[in-house]
This record gives C-alpha cells, structure tokens and sequence, in this order.
C-alpha cells in the first residue's frame, strides 16, 4: 500500500466520522421536536427543520467525498464496487489496521442511522396524529359554526313564513 493510497484510507474514516457527527446532530433535535409536536408548534418545528435541512446540505457534501475516496481505492485495486469484504481480500495485511477501523466507524455511522430512523418514524406518527387531531377539531368547529348559523336563520324567520304543508 502506497502512502497516498493510505492516505485515502485515513481520509475516508475521517469523512465517515464526520458524516456520523452530523447524524448525532441531526438526532439530537429528535427530542425538541418531540415537544414542539406536541405543544402544535409548528412554527417551532419548521425552524428545527431548517437547521436540519442545513445540516442535510453538510452530509449530502460528505457523501459526496467519500464517494469519490471510494471511486479512488476501487480503481486503485481495481475491483468492480468498494466492498470491505474484497478490500479485505487484496489489502496487504499488514494494513489491515485502516480496514478494521473503517469497519468500526462504519458500524457506529449504521447504528446512528437507525437510531434517526427510529425517531422519524415517531415524529412521522406523531404529527400523522396531530393533523388528524387538528382536522378532526377543524370539522367539529364547522359543523358547530353552521349550527349556529342554521339556528339563527331559523329563529330570525318568522313562524308564518314556514309551509308545513309541502
């Protein structure tokens, strides 16, 4: 293994390590949006969404990086796809070192993916329940706003006016 193709290991852990601190920061609005759903804070919940959008911009960059690292060690050992399986194959062992590590900081990026995949679900479930909840309470004000509405054009007619013969 050559200096730059080790290099581009270390680089490429780094970029993962990266990539998992933005999804721990991504992860750590989960609870604050959990309250601000549950106050209907809507307001409050775009501004966190916002900051996470800007965080998604920062990954999106990330990923992008690590692809083309990735797109550098396939050609370098000229393999169809980046697998660390076959990496494992043709790096020489005494480098197995970097291999290990990206596998560590890779099970750490997958285990933080999941815990925001969780979140989501509950956040997603979460606000399913308030717009029903809200929409629900929207038709019920309805109904009773055209009620009332009904009753007093009723109580504004006088009895004369109404055929019950028809």
């Amino acid at each position: 293994m050559t200096a730059a193709i080790r290099d581009q290991f270390s680089e490429l852990i780094d970029s993962y390590r990266q990539l998992t601190h933005y999804y721990q920061s991504i992860a750590e609005f989960g609870q604050e949006e959990v309250i601000l759903i549950d106050q209907g804070d809507m307001e409050g919940l775009m501004s966190i969404l916002r900051q996470k959008e800007e965080i998604m911009a920062d990954v999106a960059k990330c990923q992008a990086k690590i692809g083309s690292i990735q797109d550098a060690i396939v050609k370098e050992y000229q393999l169809e796809y980046f697998s660390l399986n076959k990496l494992l194959e043709v790096v020489d062992s005494s480098h197995r070192d970097l291999l290990d590590t990206l596998r560590r900081v890779i099970k750490q990026l997958i285990k933080e993916l999941e815990i925001l995949e969780k979140q989501e679900r509950i956040h997603e479930s979460m606000l399913k329940s308030f717009a029903k909840e809200m929409n629900s309470n929207r038709v019920r004000k309805q109904a009773r706003a055209g009620a009332k509405a009904y009753e007093k054009i009723i109580e504004s007619k006088p009895d004369s006016d109404i055929d019950l013969k028809r």
